[in-house]
């Protein structure tokens, strides 16, 4: 999400006295005036002859939500006063969930990014992954917010998704419990030779001081250059983006160029500019106010970006707190990198691309089944079972066919774990996968895309 800090107040006034002096014409007033009128007739109709009758608070979210689904702008949305301070909490990283940034894209609700460490994350979710259920229920062709309140909800409680992955043409179902999520929004460590780490997670209230502190504390314990990582980064604050760019790009340059109603306007570095050789990590999953950093910073030259293709949302969009309560988010402008290059829909195209391993889906997550397996089972949920037990060092076949090496490492580990031999249930499930988990987090893949960061850092420095 790319949003301007900037939050104004009595909106409903501005935005009325505004469409007054727009419109000019007493005939446009007057349509607007009948289109109120007709909204006011319709609730009083349900309120009078619906065997349901009719909530007021309801049908005015409603009303108003359908309005806006009508621009097809998925990101201009309204929301009502606790939708508005989960929204506002989630930009500086608190909120209860499976932890992702979602994005309406066309019909579908598709998964910017997981946030490392979140359930979303632990159970292998990826950018792209689009959620087509939620708890049985259809997501398709339903808004984000809709989405959003479906799939956030209090910690320790379970949320049933259903997952197309349109890049590996698979679909699955997978449950996760929810949890209270809290992101770092910077976190930073030294490696070796001199090399600063610096992971810009969002950008919140309070990123950008501690970017900066970040930096400095990076530079007295001997820093001599910079990885900035802004993977899985889906953005937040306009101003945050711009603030932090400023590290990079000479006062008075340009940061990014605003398009919108006013016609073209250009934000400009403020200059605090940290002096250190540095590379730029960025991936599928950084959008919005990361795109922008990232664009300042590859039309300046000043640093290269290491990585993947980047997410592809170019759209700015001011939050509004409506008097009446709640409050509104709206796109106000498309952006455009310094070059003026445009970002939405296509991305920026690292200088460096490096593709990183892709876990086989088939074996990334907690293992589900529909039903138990015994000696000469056979399907999909078989060949799961089998990849896993092969992940934890037992010989077994992977040819989704229950034999008899299947069934000697079933009773192997039911035997050491007490439980019934010849037999795949909950019990074996729920042991199962809490053995797969702690292995997997001693076994982190080799991240080549932070192995090629350093390789061109040490360049520059000379090691």
């Amino acid at each position: 999400m790319n949003l301007s800090k900037k939050k104004l107040l009595a909106v409903m006034t501005i935005v009325v006295l505004s469409l007054t002096v727009s419109l000019g014409a007493a005939s446009a007033a007057t349509g607007v005036d009948e289109m109120l009128e007709r909204i006011r007739t319709v609730y009083q109709v349900v309120a009078a002859y619906h065997k349901d009758g009719a909530d007021l608070d309801k049908f005015t979210a409603g009303a108003i939500k359908g309005g806006l689904e009508a621009l097809g702008d998925p990101h201009t949305n309204y929301y009502t006063a606790s939708e508005y301070t989960d929204f506002l909490n989630s930009l500086n990283g608190q909120f209860s969930g499976i932890g992702a940034y979602l994005e309406q894209d066309g019909d579908y609700i598709t998964i910017t990014s997981p946030i490392k460490g979140s359930p979303a994350f632990r159970a292998g979710l990826l950018t792209g992954d689009r959620i087509l259920e939620v708890d049985g229920e259809s997501m398709v062709g339903v808004g984000s917010d809709v989405a959003v309140s479906k799939i956030r909800g209090a910690a320790g409680t379970s949320v049933k998704l259903k997952i197309e992955r349109p890049s590996q043409r698979l679909t699955f179902t997978i449950t996760l419990v929810r949890e209270n999520i809290s992101i770092p929004e910077v976190e930073s460590k030294m490696l070796e030779n001199g090399v600063g780490y610096l992971q810009l997670n969002s950008f919140g209230d309070d990123s950008v001081r501690l970017f900066y502190q970040a930096v400095e504390s990076l530079k007295q314990e001997g820093a001599k250059g910079l990885i900035l990582d802004i993977r899985q980064n889906g953005g937040g604050y306009l101003s945050a983006g711009v603030d932090i760019a400023s590290a990079f790009v000479p006062k008075g340059e340009t940061v990014v160029i605003e398009v919108g109603q006013a016609g073209q306007q250009s934000v400009t570095s403020s200059g605090r500019l940290i002096n250190l050789p540095t590379v730029v990590l960025v991936d599928g999953g950084s959008a919005s106010a990361a795109e922008i950093l990232a664009g300042a910073i590859q039309d300046h030259g000043a640093a290269p970006l290491v990585g993947t293709t980047t997410y592809g949302k170019g759209t700015v969009q001011q939050i509004l707190t409506l008097t009446a309560g709640g409050g509104m988010k709206v796109t106000v402008a498309e952006y455009l990198t310094p070059k003026e290059r445009h970002v939405h829909g296509i991305g920026l195209t690292p200088d460096y691309v490096v593709e990183k391993p892709v876990p086989d889906a088939e074996r990334v997550g907690p293992l589900e089944l529909d039903r138990p397996l015994y000696p000469s089972s056979a399907g999909l949920d078989v060949l799961r079972l089998q990849y896993r037990l092969q992940d934890l060092g037992y010989t077994v076949e992977t040819t989704g066919f229950l034999g008899m090496n299947t069934v000697e490492a079933i009773n192997t580990f039911a035997h050491n774990r007490n439980l019934p031999p010849d037999y795949v249930g909950e019990e074996f499930v729920k042991a199962l996968n809490k053995e797969v988990a702690s292995k997997s987090k001693g076994n982190t893949a080799a991240d080549v895309q932070l192995e090629k960061a350093v390789e061109l850092l040490r360049a520059k420095l000379g090691h």
